[in-house]
């Protein structure tokens, strides 16, 4: 089975459906990476920057094996989420007012942001279908500014259950494919990029190195010259971020279930983060 084989769409995408899913309106940006790598929390932040410079904002939980956005904004009953959402568009009955109830919305300031959570239980990955998700997808695009997708970091094919034809990890890979940025985050350390380059061998598609929780106590001096020799060496990629480690920052983000640019405006994660933002509106699709 090939990409192209799994986010084939189905006899309910015609031509007219295809041409829009091209046009891309909103700026999807998938945020992938190694386990424990940090990325829930790259994703979150990095569409709170997006909604502090005034871009209509969608973050969605689309992790399958570990969602964990409602956690870590301290939603105690997230609701139906994904799965809802992707049941109205399989009945093609996705509308603004029904994606608005299913979403929640954060403000901060005088901004603000809706969050659409994930699965409420892991053994519900079945309902993450290409088709769905695709057509779902397309819909928040003419909705929203920026649309932040959380996904897990499994890739493997061929991962099929008895009890369904979805792969294990279509939802990775149906919504990278659909993306316009796809970003690799690994942990700054010997562990995190050995895993991330085991990793990378699965990833065949492009995305943007992001080094997370980079600090010298682990890579020794020049941290950052350290991995972006790395990254060129091994993958041949240019590193387009380091995260600086600040524990105290992120500590704080998750004892409040705030972002960064709420509870430490101040941190050097936060500033490397909104960098990172700036740089994604500014990249040439």
């Amino acid at each position: 089975m090939t990409l192209a084989d799994l986010i084939k769409p189905s006899k309910k995408l015609p031509e007219p459906v295809l041409a829009k899913i091209q046009a891309r309106s909103a700026r999807a940006i998938s945020v992938w990476g190694s386990a424990a790598s940090g990325k829930s929390t790259v994703a979150l932040n990095l569409a709170f920057e997006f909604a502090s410079m005034d871009q209509k904002v969608l973050l969605v939980d689309a992790d399958s094996y570990r969602p964990s956005l409602a956690a870590h904004l301290g939603f105690t009953e997230p609701g139906p989420g994904i799965t809802a959402v992707l049941r109205l568009a399989r009945a093609e009955r996705l509308v603004q007012k029904e994606l608005l109830r299913l979403t929640e919305e954060i403000e901060f300031g005088s901004k603000s942001l809706r969050v659409l959570t994930g699965l409420n239980s892991p053994t519900r990955w079945r309902e993450l279908d290409a088709e769905a998700l695709g057509q779902s997808l397309q819909f928040c695009r003419n909705e929203f500014d920026v649309i932040v997708l959380d996904l897990a970091g499994e890739l493997e094919m061929g991962l099929v259950s008895a009890n369904s034809d979805v792969a294990r990890n279509t939802a990775t890979r149906a919504l990278i494919a659909c993306s316009d940025i796809a970003l690799g985050v690994f942990s700054a350390d010997s562990v995190g990029i050995n895993r991330f380059l085991w990793d990378c061998r699965d990833a065949d598609f492009a995305f943007w190195p992001i080094a997370n929780r980079v600090r010298s106590s682990t890579l020794g001096k020049n941290a950052e010259r350290q991995l972006r020799d790395t990254m060129h060496r091994l993958l041949r990629a240019e590193l387009r971020a380091c995260i600086p480690e600040d524990a105290a920052a992120t500590d704080l983000s998750l004892l409040k279930a705030e972002p960064l640019c709420m509870g430490a405006k101040s941190s050097k994660a936060r500033e490397s983060i909104r960098l990172l933002a700036l740089d994604l509106l500014d990249a040439q699709l």
